[in-house]
């Protein structure tokens, strides 16, 4: 019996011990996150970001997924806000001035990534220019048609997404600017897809059906040409090529591994390296040094001759 009591004292001594060796280290402080919507590719990418960014600088990160809808999102800001989080990251929207503007006010920087927020309040919006995307998957288009048909008439069709005022729309009128430079180029169609894989096919469909002979066809995002691409297969189309912006992702990347015969560039934005501008600007604020307002990342265009530079098997795994 007196062991017994023994074992039990010295085991209610190493308790108080054992329960501190075990108790995580209280984080420094709350970040608010305000995400697009996780079941896109990026999203869930910049998200597994994100977190680990976080977690290593000892910061808590509440996460609410908005899936683009506005209301949704400007009501995660002010909840945030009124919990006094540390900094709010929010993709952008013009829409979200007041909240944004409220936010700051309140004395919590809040930084936009994934399109800007027009407001000089706002700490900073890092964004991968669209402008340079749009330009850059048309001057693509315009070494292909130079190298292979530079003596047909080519017909270009185009799947924009105008919902998406600065960067959809950005990225179109910079593609159109390059087609127009092409002498035997010619725009022959554009509607929009609604950024919507089942959309693009329909739209798609009403294209080529007024426009059989379409040799180019241009999306906003991956899933814009994907519907497109279904359109042309179910047709048995293969003289048409493929392009898009913004189309990060394990299919479009797989596309490009293997070569396929239509699917053939895309601008892809690396969301690792939009999450860790974000999160410095955010950790900047915070400590209160001078923070970027614009700042504007280049998406970098790749096909099957340089895709192997990518490094994205670590960024998919890591979801």
């Amino acid at each position: 019996m007196k062991r017994f009591l023994s074992v039990l004292l010295i085991a209610c001594l190493l308790l108080p011990i054992c329960l501190l060796a075990g108790a995580t280290e209280e984080a420094k402080g709350k970040i608010g996150l305000v995400l697009g919507y996780r079941r896109d590719e990026f999203y869930m990418d910049l998200e597994s970001r994100f977190k680990t960014i976080a977690k290593d600088a000892g910061y808590e990160l509440l996460i609410t997924d908005t899936d683009f809808d506005i209301a949704r999102a400007v009501a995660a800001i002010e909840d945030y806000t009124s919990m006094g989080v540390d900094a709010i990251l929010s993709w952008g929207s013009a829409q979200f001035i007041s909240a944004m503007e409220a936010a700051v006010e309140a004395g919590i920087p809040v930084v936009c990534y994934d399109g800007s927020t027009p407001s000089e309040i706002v700490t900073a919006n890092v964004t991968y220019d669209p402008i340079d995307d749009g330009n850059a998957i048309g001057e693509w288009v315009k070494a292909y048609i130079e190298k292979n048909w530079p003596n047909e008439e080519v017909e270009v069709a185009i799947l924009d997404f105008p919902a998406s005022a600065e960067i959809c729309v950005g990225r179109t009128n910079a593609f159109k600017a390059v087609i127009e430079t092409i002498p035997n180029a010619k725009i022959v169609a554009q509607m929009d897809g609604k950024a919507s894989r089942a959309d693009s096919m329909a739209a798609a469909e009403t294209i080529l059906e007024a426009n059989p002979n379409v040799r180019v066809a241009y999306g906003i995002n991956f899933d814009t040409i994907a519907g497109f691409y279904a359109a042309l297969e179910g047709r048995g189309k293969t003289d048409c090529i493929c392009v898009s912006s913004g189309s990060w992702g394990e299919e479009a990347i797989n596309f490009l591994v293997a070569d396929h015969p239509q699917y053939k560039a895309f601008t892809l934005m690396n969301p690792w390296d939009m999450a860790e501008a974000t999160m410095q600007a955010a950790f900047d604020a915070i400590a209160g040094k001078e923070v970027v307002y614009n700042q504007a990342m280049i998406a970098k265009t790749y096909d099957s001759s340089n895709i192997s530079e990518l490094d994205y098997k670590l960024i998919i795994e890591s979801r």
